[in-house]
């Protein structure tokens, strides 16, 4: 009801916006001697049609507008008083583009004599500085696409790149900063917008989209909710009927085996694509109502390997197998030994296995043959693996008079993908799937009240859900799955442990679209909403899960000196067994939610949150003819981002000391609900006025050549909702697991220890959540904060040469208070002289190792050097240095990380290595950040000239930032604390996705042959020579960057800098001689980017610490207490190339009716393109390449028919 309420204020608030989806077309119409022919009348047509669509009079001086026209291919015929009528023919719109006609010249003579004239399909841009590219309806058709996914044709454009994890990024923006949409609605997810650029819930397909164009730079204010623009356009009917129908196939069978899979042996996966489908669009009635419907199905078909692990015949009926120090197998019947008994319960879950027999391989258990089991082995096999989707479009465009047209588009497609991934149990098909229903409406309205007016007022919405489904049946108690150190059922458990989650996330757009012209002047004007609603809901943890083991304080467990021969291991072994098969427990544990304020915690209550972000602009830009040949571009655009809220209140926040953040996450604050119900979680932004400034300059008057240039503010959905809420629920209070207080001892038979909800607390302090956990994270939004920006400007030449479209340009941007969450709670590795002391232990332990062959950082009068501690026997235990992990962490030189386990663990004693001695972290979502990028961009295109349609571009750029943003899937929240808070220099550095130089080429070419061509031969030119067309896409681009890392808390705990890998390595090494270590090789156990001689013989790129570097090392480790002097990033791998190739006969069946077979050629030669990824100096396979950026070659089949 509130939205509803909100929508209709807002129309009726409305001043009018041009709009998103749609297109404009202008122009200019003088007479023979250049002056200018005021009040001719203008009108649109579909090719073929006999009433306008669209009328409109030329102002004054000479000029035209329409707004809101649909792409498309219209003629424009112009006429007045004294002179021929003009015919402007194949005049093409594309989405969200303005295109400017030629200056028209009328000729003296009648209305009855027409003159015609048939448009280049490519058109200089002589009227603004928008960075667009359009793909046409050929291109989007006929490249080659294994998916038919119109969303892997935008990296195809000049200034997109895609580096690391696949992730698209436009002139070096996070990936958040783009904003797509289909008919004017967003449909992006809009809780995680990371990867923004190449996934939408809509799944789109080809038949869905009649073009598409991106913005990349300087967008007119009419776009919002992004810096740059990928506009969908859904085909419309027209005056004749058109449809066809089409199957295609892929499968394992013609695709090639990966690198890596061949070269380990691995047999190819099966797989087995079909998609099919058909369209039909026309007229309801000519010129008037049309029509568009498509229907495509995607059925996939595949399965996944998987292992479970299974008990002998003998370990079932509690025998336990174990190796004496000789190595043969000895038997133990551990019921014997303890008196118990099989547990019912357990034994019913046993049941549910394949059982003992089914065992057939060693790559899970304890077992190392098959024909010598010991007490678990592995069952290998296969679990569906298949994705089932429809995608429905329809489409109505009803035009009830050149002045009032309407558009209506519905879309919907359903996807039901397995997740074998999420199962853990023996089910051939996994009981976790993925079932989305996703609905998108669009409806226009389109009125000219008068000759200079045009309003369109849009309304939509998008409603995408992303949910995790599972059909098992939990009970009353699940079963942990065994882990190492801490127990569990030692067979698979047939009980698949994955809870229900997901979210439901709505999108709603308005907007009311205005455009009005006088003299000179065509002022754009207009409002819109756009309402991010998301509801995030998890089951994990709400049924109570128990653990079987033996704990230390069970008496009846196994001991060593009942097991003759065996070792301590073999010990904890049979413990495990017999804790599984008599069912003794160790532990258990619950979550508990609210489901209100004043509910406090519901035993099986889902933890179910509505979040809730709108966006709201206004804006008016005036495109002024200063004079012929040169257009200015003036305008503003005012965006509002409301503060991120909670529409049940349900979110805490420390409540605010002094009236400073910083100052409340340091203190023992208290946590309380947010304001009241659905009430804002910071201070609204509200002065976020943007300016867009442009020049283009038609510098003969021709419409050939074009000096261009513009600035302008774009405010951002730095990934609002989803950053937001994730650091407001790092705040423990409404959600909390209880677990057992002591090691439990009793048997499953006598009943599972109950667990008691735990009483509701709200407000609460820090200290009442440290008490809970040691390592309890608090976090606040900034109060202030503000609505992040990116500035872009650009300059370029633009010249049509005989029908190819050269464009050189310069783009630059510069991302301002980006968001970013920062910990205010560094640890101090100096407090109470630590790390001096610090320092003193490893050195006396390197002494005692060079001694005794042993590490060991205690003082040692014995020995010469070693030196009196004077911090560690102030700490409980002294530090306990007798342990093997706290000698490790010394040895390392890991000050940052040993000062957080005593800190974490209560065992810091009169030291505090926090700013607050009640958190682990403290984080602020901050306008911390900010990005630069330059690019030179090439590009040259044409639409289509002597069968030839191409584009291809060349980008040299550079991108550097202070955070990695999202890519690599990581950091959707934001949180990326950095190595040294007193030296924030250091952050910055080259983005994860800065590829220096990124080359692309694709091209539609129909093979002279046939009629009319020098190739031809009559009883050949229809079935054999005819019809051949040939497309290709072609990628070259510098490897991604990399760092290496020393992986080590020698200066910041290594656990809280990892989401930008901030420690680095030490080299004496120029660049140049570095850049020599990276080179690729080919080693006989596979491909390397590291020189032999920077790998030690064991794999590492280091010596062991404490030794001298071996020959040939490059690297060193930084010692406690300092930072690494490599830079981040500031290497590169090796150059990505990729082909990709399609073949297509067309048959033409009648005038009308096309038949066309397609083969299509993914990675057509098959090169495999290796990607690095960071190195960390200490792995074993420093250097070693373990994956490709393309995939194997694949081959796909298809039949189209069209008409």
């Amino acid at each position: 009801m509130r939205l509803s309420k909100c929508l209709v204020g807002a129309l009726v608030l409305a001043s009018c916006l041009t709009a998103q989806v749609t297109s404009r077309l202008t122009g200019s119409i003088v007479d023979p001697s250049g002056s200018a022919v005021p009040a001719a009348a203008v009108d649109v047509f579909l090719p073929g049609g006999a009433k306008p669509l669209l009328s409109t009079v030329a102002t004054g001086d000479g000029l035209f507008a329409f707004t809101g026209v649909g792409a498309g291919i219209y003629d424009v015929v112009v006429s007045a008083p004294g002179f021929r009528k003009s015919t402007n023919r194949g005049v093409v719109l594309t989405a969200g583009a303005e295109t400017a006609l030629p200056v028209i010249k009328m000729e003296v003579g009648s209305l009855t004599d027409t003159v015609e004239v048939t448009e280049s399909a490519t058109i200089v841009q002589t009227t603004n500085a928008e960075v667009a590219q359009n793909m046409s309806r050929a291109q989007i058709k006929d490249l080659p696409m294994l998916n038919r996914s119109p969303l892997s044709l935008v990296t195809a454009m000049a200034g997109v790149s895609n580096g690391r994890a696949g992730d698209s990024v436009i002139n070096g923006q996070r990936t958040s900063f783009t904003n797509m949409t289909l008919d004017g609605i967003n449909i992006q997810d809009n809780f995680i917008r990371t990867n923004a650029v190449d996934f939408s819930p809509n799944l789109l397909l080809l038949d869905q989209v009649s073009e598409m164009t991106i913005s990349t730079s300087n967008s007119n204010p009419a776009f919002g909710n992004g810096a740059s623009q990928v506009t969908f356009i859904t085909p419309s009917g027209t005056n004749r009927l058109h449809g066809g129908l089409f199957e295609q196939n892929r499968n394992s069978y013609f695709a090639a085996n990966t690198w890596f899979n061949d070269q380990s042996g691995v047999k190819k996966p099966f797989l087995n694509l079909n998609q099919l489908g058909g369209k039909l669009g026309g007229p309801i009635k000519k010129d008037k109502l049309f029509f568009y419907a498509n229907f495509e199905a995607f059925r996939q078909h595949q399965q996944s390997a998987a292992t479970r692990t299974l008990l002998t015949p003998d370990a079932a009926n509690g025998i336990f197998t174990y190796p004496n120090a000789a190595g043969v197998l000895q038997k133990v019947n551990l019921y014997s030994l303890t008196g118990l008994t099989p547990d019912p319960t357990i034994a019913a879950l046993l049941k549910q296995t394949p059982g003992a027999s089914a065992i057939n391989t060693t790559s899970a258990g304890d077992s190392t043959s098959l024909t010598a089991l010991r007490n678990t082995g592995g069952y290998a096999f296969n679990v569906r693996n298949n994705r089932i989707r429809n995608n429905v479009t329809g489409k109505g465009d009803y035009v009830l008079s050149p002045k009032n047209t309407f558009s209506v588009t519905f879309a919907y497609n359903t996807d039901l993908l397995d997740r074998p991934d999420l199962a853990t149990n023996f089910a051939a098909v996994p009981n976790v799937s993925n079932d989305d229903k996703v609905k998108l409406f669009s409806g226009v309205w389109r009125s000219v009240p008068k000759a200079n007016l045009t309003n369109e007022v849009r309304y939509g919405f998008n409603l995408a859900p992303a949910l995790f489904l599972t059909n098992e049946n939990f009970g009353s108690a699940i079963f942990a799955n065994f882990t190492a150190g801490t127990g569990g059922l030692l067979f698979s458990n047939p009980v698949n442990v994955f809870r229900a989650q997901g979210r439901f996330t709505n999108t709603y757009n308005l907007a009311d679209n205005a455009s009005y012209t006088r003299g000179k002047h065509n002022i754009q004007f207009g409002y819109q909403l756009q309402r991010n609603y998301t509801e995030p809901y998890n089951d994990a943890g709400i049924t109570p899960v128990y653990t079987l083991g033996i704990s230390s304080a069970n008496p009846n467990g196994i001991q060593l000196s009942q097991l003759p021969g065996a070792s301590s291991s073999d010990n904890t072994a049979a413990n495990n067994l017999l804790a599984t098969m008599a069912g003794y427990l160790t532990s258990y544990t619950q979550t508990f939610n609210v489901n209100s304020r004043t509910s406090g915690f519901v035993p099986g209550a889902t933890s179910d949150r509505h979040w809730m972000v709108d966006d709201h602009a206004a804006y008016i830009q005036d495109n002024y003819r200063a004079k012929r040949g040169l257009t200015l571009n003036l305008g503003v655009r005012y965006e509002y981002y409301t503060p991120v809220k909670e529409q049940n209140g349900l979110a805490l926040l420390p409540q605010l000391v002094n009236n400073n953040a910083v100052d409340t996450l340091r203190s023992n604050a208290t946590l309380d609900f947010a304001s009241g119900s659905g009430q804002s979680l910071y201070k609204p932004d509200r002065n976020n006025f943007a300016p867009n400034i442009g020049v283009a300059w038609d510098v003969f008057g021709d419409g050939k050549t074009a000096v261009r240039g513009g600035y302008s503010v774009n405010f951002v959905n730095d990934e609002y909702l989803v950053a937001i809420t994730g650091n407001v629920n790092t705040n423990a209070g409404l959600s909390q697991s209880v677990t057992n207080p002591t090691a439990l001892t009793n048997l499953v038979r006598n009943g599972l220890n109950p667990i008691t909800t735990p009483t509701f607390k709200v407000p609460r302090t820090f200290q009442d959540n440290y008490n809970l956990s040691t390592t309890s994270n608090f976090a606040i939004p900034d109060p202030n904060l503000r609505s992040p920006y990116v500035q872009q400007w650009n300059i370029s030449i633009e010249h049509d040469f005989k029908g190819f479209l050269v464009d050189v340009r310069y783009v630059g941007n510069h991302g301002s208070k980006l968001l970013r969450a920062l910990d205010f709670n560094q640890i101090d590795i100096n407090a109470g002289g630590f790390l001096a002391d610090f320092r003193r232990a490893q050195s006396n332990g390197y002494i005692a190792q060079a001694a005794t062959g042993v590490f060991d950082p205690a003082y040692n009068a014995n020995l010469a050097g070693s030196q009196q501690l004077t911090v560690f026997p102030t700490l409980p235990s002294g530090g306990n240095l007798t342990s093997s992990a706290n000698r490790t962490t010394i040895q390392q030189g890991a000050v940052a990380d040993l000062a957080y386990t005593y800190q974490s663990t209560k065992a810091n004693g009169p030291i505090n290595f926090f700013p607050n001695p009640y958190a682990a972290s403290l984080r602020m979502m901050t306008n911390y950040s900010n990005s630069t990028y330059n690019g030179l961009q090439f590009d040259v295109r044409t639409r289509e000239r002597r069968g030839l349609t191409l584009a291809g571009n060349y980008t040299y750029s550079k991108v550097l930032s202070d955070a990695v943003s999202g890519v690599d899937n990581n950091n959707q929240g934001r949180y990326e604390p950095m190595i040294d808070n007193n030296n924030p220099g250091l952050e910055r550095s080259r983005a994860p996705f800065d590829l220096t130089h990124v080359m692309k080429f694709n091209f539609v070419y129909s093979v002279p042959m046939g009629e009319g061509h020098m190739l031809s031969w009559r009883p050949l030119n229809r079935w054999v020579l005819a019809g051949w067309q040939l497309s290709g896409i072609f990628n070259r681009q510098s490897g991604e960057n990399f760092s290496v890392y020393s992986g080590r808390g020698t200066f910041n705990r290594q656990t809280n800098v990892q989401s930008n890998q901030g420690n680095t390595m030490n080299s004496s090494l120029t660049m140049d001689q570095l850049r020599q270590v990276f080179q690729f090789r080919m080693s006989g156990t596979g491909p390397y980017f590291v020189a032999p001689s920077a790998i030690g013989t064991d794999g590492r790129a280091v010596a062991p610490d404490g030794s001298a570097a071996f020959a040939g090392q490059a690297f060193t480790m930084p010692a406690a207490g300092t930072i690494g002097t490599l830079g981040r990033r500031i290497f590169d791998g090796p150059w990505d190339t990729t082909f990709n190739f399609a073949v297509n006969k067309n048959f033409k069946l009648t005038e009308r009716n096309v038949l066309q077979f397609r083969m299509i050629g993914q990675n057509l030669l098959n090169h495999p393109t290796f990607a690095i990824g960071d190195q960390t100096a200490t792995s074993t396979t420093f250097g070693k390449i373990t994956s490709t950026f393309a995939g194997a070659r694949v081959f796909q089949f298809g039949l189209y028919w069209d008409f």
